[in-house]
Order: structure tokens, then C-alpha cells, then sequence
């Protein structure tokens, strides 16, 4: 199995970049300063030029993208426009591309997290995204082709990198090793079109 990590020294990415390596003989770990992988999701070339260099897939997982926080009345255009070109359309853009690289019954799995439906201050603009990502892995799911799988996983804060006794969006920090199961659990099964929430 030959499986790909987008976002691998991030928090979420590096610890399910490292996980899978212990079981799994060909993972690829790919980020913005990498040498040997390099990719920038806000660029569709980019995505393509990293695919076109490794050998087709079976997995691809990414972790990557980001967008801006600040309260609801100081957000302008702009800002609402670095989560959409980012974590939006950087994944869709993924997906797209994605689907021409992989094997059959391959698995594509995105990642949002649980402000797609739970309120914290100064995150309207990663909730809109969190939101239009899990629509689009509703509905594009049922038109990949080839078998190919599309999922994401909703994560809460991660504790460690959020104070454990503190709750966010109404919910206290998961284990980084509980969500690197999830990702683990989907690789597993033949669902599509889910979004798997850990909070």
C-alpha cells in the first residue's frame, strides 16, 4: 500500500505521517519545505507536480491548509479569502487531481475539524470552510470514479496543543493518538462520503 500525508510536520499530519510508518513500507510525507516532496495545496500545479512524481497511490491524506481567526466583525473579504483558497479550495483542488493519480478503490481522505458545527469566538471564517468542505465530500463522493473513496475527519482541539483542562467549541481536547485511529479506522473500511468527528 503506497500512502501519501499532505501537511506531515504539522500537528495532526506529523503524527499520523509517523504512525503509518511503523506499519506500512511506503508513506510519503509531503509539505511546503520539504526537499523531497515538496507541494503548496493553494496551487493546483503544485498538487500536480507532486503527484506526477510519485507512483500511484493508495491512500492520500491531507492535513494541510489553513485560515484566518479574528471576531466576525473585523473580518473582511480578504481574510474569509485565505481560508477559501487554502483549506477549501486547496482540497478540492486535491480531489480533483487526486482522482487522475490514484488506483482503483483508492481512499482520499480530508481534513476539517468541529467548528463545521459548533460555535467558538473569532472562528467564523474557518467555520464557513469547515462547513463547504464537509457539503463537498458529501456529494462529490458519489461522483469519483473507480471506486475512489472521498472522507474527512472533524477533529477537535488537540490536547497539548490546546490546555486540556480548557474546552473549545464546547468540548475538551482530544488525544492526538485517538485521532490518528480515525484516520487509521477509514483507511480500513469502504465508506465514502463520511465525515468522522472526534470531539
Amino acid at each position: 500500500m503506497k500512502i501519501l500525508v499532505i501537511g506531515s510536520t504539522g500537528t495532526i499530519g506529523a503524527a499520523i505521517y509517523n504512525n503509518l510508518k511503523t506499519d506500512y513500507d511506503y508513506v510519503y510525507g509531503a509539505h511546503r519545505n520539504s526537499k523531497s516532496c515538496p507541494v503548496d495545496i493553494t496551487k493546483k500545479e503544485s498538487i500536480q507536480a507532486l503527484l506526477d512524481k510519485l507512483p500511484q497511490l493508495d491512500i492520500i491524506i491531507n492535513t494541510a491548509g489553513i485560515a484566518v481567526w479574528k471576531p466576525f466583525s473585523n473580518l473582511t473579504e480578504e481574510d474569509y479569502l485565505v481560508g477559501i483558497q487554502s483549506k477549501l479550495m486547496g482540497q478540492v483542488n486535491l480531489v480533483h487531481v487526486a482522482q487522475k493519480y490514484v488506483n482503483d478503490n483508492a481512499s482520499i481522505l480530508l481534513t476539517t475539524g468541529i467548528l463545521g458545527e459548533h460555535y467558538e469566538p473569532n472562528t467564523v471564517g474557518s467555520s464557513l470552510i469547515n462547513g463547504a468542505i464537509h457539503s463537498f465530500v458529501n456529494s462529490a463522493s458519489n461522483e469519483l470514479p473507480r471506486g475512489i473513496r472521498l472522507n474527512a475527519v472533524a477533529p477537535g482541539a488537540i490536547a497539548g496543543a490546546f490546555p486540556e483542562d480548557k474546552k473549545f467549541a464546547g468540548y475538551f481536547p482530544v488525544k492526538i493518538e485517538d485521532v490518528v485511529g480515525v484516520y487509521r479506522q477509514i483507511l480500513n473500511n469502504s465508506g465514502t462520503g463520511g465525515v468522522y468527528k472526534i470531539y
